[in-house]
Parts: structure tokens; C-alpha cells; sequence
């Protein structure tokens, strides 16, 4: 039960698992442990949890404190707005984000998961050399509709809060009810007609309109990885490769 509630109230606070644990003064990888049910925390940080989210011990304990409350979204406002809404990262356990990559036999379920911590869980996590100050995301992109980048690509994305950072003629991964998981340039359209154009480089696909309403999340174009062959697929193993040789360039610079 009090898993359960753990992960509620520190939703309802819009917390990550890092900012919680710096709150509570321990390690953001802690909660994510507590909530997960790999660790149960002492007496002491027990009572510290329920302190600091204002229930009492028992409550915290033995009541499904989710009843009381439960959340409500606004209806007819975009996800993107959502007061509720929180992302879900990983942290490497000294509070800084790991980059959470989402594989191609990954995206039917990210679709239903971004916004579950024991999915994201799941997927490989890893580090890219100056890359901070947001949270990050890396997907593999399907099709041949953002040429000259090729199916397999590796896209890594920083996260957009809201529909109003989105910037005419960039581009962006888009998490969208319909369609799934997206790589398009954008034109934002939400302000006059409540959507966004979206449009492909290869000029083989026609541009089509997405409401707000149907975009969960919007990660904005960082940088990419390729393996530069038109015939093959990337795959995780290459990436943690094409890491490492970022490292070792970046040590080189610095001797």
C-alpha cells in the first residue's frame, strides 16, 4: 500500500524521484528503489516521507490515499499544459539524468508507458559527453521520411514543456495519440487553429495537422547518431560504441 502512495504523492507534487530524495536527504536511485519494491526504507525516513507530504504515519502506511483525491485533468487542455503532468526520468545516482533510449521494439510500448517509472525503468539509459542543464531522450526513427537521415537513426531530443517553446521549421520527436512516435519539422499552428503542421523532408510525404490535444510529449531535435549505412539499422550496441568514441575524443581535446 504504501508503494502505491509513494508514488502518488510525490506525482500529486509534481516531484521527480531525484528532487524527492534531495528533499528527503537521500539519493534520487533510493526512491526509485522504494517505489519499485526492491527496498524498504527505515522507521526514521518512513516518518520523514510522511512529514514531509503531511499525513500521518498510518495514513501513509495503510490507506490508499490515491481515494481521497484522485487526480483530474482539465478537459480540452493539451497534455502539453497539463498542471499533473510529470516526466518520468532515471538518474545515474548523484543526482544528474541519464538519456533514456527508446529502441524500435520499444515504441508500442512507450506509447502506453512514458508515464510509468517501472517501464521507463526498462529501457537502456546512458551518458553523452556535454550534454545537461534539461532532460533528454533518444529514439530510433522508423521510415525514410526525414531523408537524408536513414531509417535507424538515432535521434536524441531534449524534452519541451509546453506547446509555446515549439519554433516554426525545427525539428521534433512527437509523441502523438495516433500516430505514435514521430520525428517531423514543425509549424506551430496552435495559437490560431489549435495544431501543429507537421512536415516532412522528403518531399514524397505530404504534410499533415495534429491537434494539441493529441501530442503527449514533444522532445526537441539535440543531435543524432548514425552508422551512415542505408541498409542498416543502429541498435543500442552501436550507440554505447559511438558514446564511447565521443569520450575518447573529448579526453583527446582536453590532453
Amino acid at each position: 500500500m504504501w508503494v502505491n502512495n509513494l508514488k502518488y504523492l510525490r506525482r500529486k507534487k509534481e516531484l521527480s524521484q531525484t528532487e524527492l530524495g534531495i528533499k528527503l536527504g537521500v539519493k534520487g536511485s533510493r526512491i526509485r528503489d522504494y517505489e519499485l519494491g526492491l527496498a524498504e526504507p527505515k522507521l526514521d525516513l518512513l516518518i520523514r516521507i510522511a512529514q514531509f507530504f503531511q499525513k500521518s504515519l498510518d495514513q501513509l502506511l495503510t490507506v490508499d490515499l490515491s481515494i481521497e483525491s484522485p487526480p483530474v485533468q482539465t478537459p480540452n487542455k493539451p497534455l502539453l499544459e497539463q498542471n499533473s503532468r510529470i516526466l518520468v526520468v532515471c538518474d545515474d545516482g548523484q543526482g544528474s539524468e541519464n538519456i533514456v533510449h527508446v529502441p524500435v521494439k520499444a515504441r508500442a510500448g512507450y506509447l502506453s508507458g512514458y508515464e510509468d517509472p517501472e517501464f521507463i525503468e526498462t529501457l537502456p539509459t546512458y551518458r553523452l559527453p556535454g550534454v545537461r542543464n534539461g532532460s533528454y531522450r533518444s529514439f530510433e526513427i522508423k521510415g525514410d521520411s526525414m531523408l537524408p537521415l536513414q531509417p535507424g537513426t538515432i535521434v536524441v531530443g531534449k524534452y519541451i514543456e509546453s506547446w509555446r517553446e515549439i519554433k516554426n521549421n525545427y525539428t521534433y520527436v512527437l509523441i502523438t495519440k495516433e500516430d505514435g512516435i514521430v520525428y517531423k519539422r514543425v509549424i506551430n499552428k496552435v495559437r490560431s487553429k489549435g495544431q501543429l503542421v507537421l512536415l516532412s523532408d522528403n518531399p514524397a510525404y505530404e504534410p499533415y495537422a495534429v491537434p494539441i490535444e493529441d501530442v503527449c510529449e514533444v522532445w526537441a531535435y539535440y543531435c543524432h547518431l548514425s552508422n551512415g549505412g542505408a541498409e542498416q539499422h543502429s541498435n543500442l550496441e552501436q550507440l554505447l560504441h559511438a558514446v564511447e568514441d565521443l569520450r575518447r575524443e573529448v579526453a583527446d581535446l582536453r590532453k
